[in-house]
């Protein structure tokens, strides 16, 4: 068994199902003792039997937040790595998207990673060492058609991530964000699109598994930021480069 992350305490939001249940598994298989935490009671006890610490925490009450961290800091005194995963979706065209709407991704996508991240990120400074490690999404690099309160919320978690990089420059501390594709989980359908295969016909979706498996590794490699699969690399790419081609492509005008 790999032990890339021996005698690490590891934090991940989120971890009840999907990605983050993934990441829960795949950093424990490395050796770390993972806290997973999230809001739905009945996951979080099946949760319990895989990790080390499975604690309720809801990511958008400050509350929540301040019990979780301290119950982590108790038990452990310490945090390595916090893996900010919790997040939602929410896909509808613009002019049904109210300021209330996007208020409400914005709460747990971005309020919900400062939060959590202002909490246990003060342990890892008194030691001068640690990761805050940020799921963003391939929509925190480029825009989706009735995707604008999911991408404004990643799009902002990016530069956010960006600029708290910057802030710890020389703490030994350390930021990564890690941009997955479309991954075959609830999302979509939580989100209320429930029409995404068949408008992406032939196109297969990572597994939470390939996602934590890339997430561990970045981590570990301690990378600003991995977008994970050839065919969101290339699409990054191809919007920087050329954008009105991508467009076309795409079937805008």
């Amino acid at each position: 068994m790999s032990s890339r992350f021996s005698d690490r305490v590891v934090v991940i939001t989120g971890a009840t199902s999907g990605i983050g249940r993934s990441c829960a598994l795949a950093f424990g298989n490395e050796g770390a003792t993972v806290v997973g935490t999230g809001r739905d009671q009945d996951r979080l006890a099946a949760l319990a039997d895989h990790v080390d610490l499975a604690l309720t925490l809801d990511v958008t009450d400050d509350r929540s937040v301040e019990m979780a961290t301290q119950a982590v800091l108790d038990r452990y005194g310490r945090v390595d790595v916090l893996l900010n995963n919790a997040g939602i979706g929410l896909f509808k065209p613009w002019q049904d998207t109210d300021v209330g709407a996007i208020q409400r991704v914005m709460d747990v996508n971005l309020y919900g990673v400062v939060r959590v991240t202002r909490a246990l990120l003060p342990s890892m400074l008194e030691r001068d060492a640690g990761a805050v490690v940020n799921i963003a999404s391939v929509a925190g690099r480029r825009g989706y058609a009735k995707h604008t309160a999911y991408c404004a919320s990643k799009h902002a978690l990016m530069g956010w991530s960006e600029g708290l990089r910057c802030d710890l420059a020389g703490t030994g501390v350390d930021v990564v964000v890690v941009c997955p594709p479309a991954v075959r989980t609830p999302f979509f359908e939580n989100a209320g699109y429930m029409t995404f295969d068949e408008d992406h016909p032939g196109l297969e979706p990572m597994t939470p598994d390939q996602v934590a498996a890339g997430t561990v590794d970045a981590t570990f490699r301690k990378r600003r930021v991995e977008i994970l699969s050839p065919r969101a690399k290339a699409l990054y790419a191809a919007s920087v480069v050329a954008p009105g081609l991508l467009d076309r492509i795409r079937g805008m005008k």
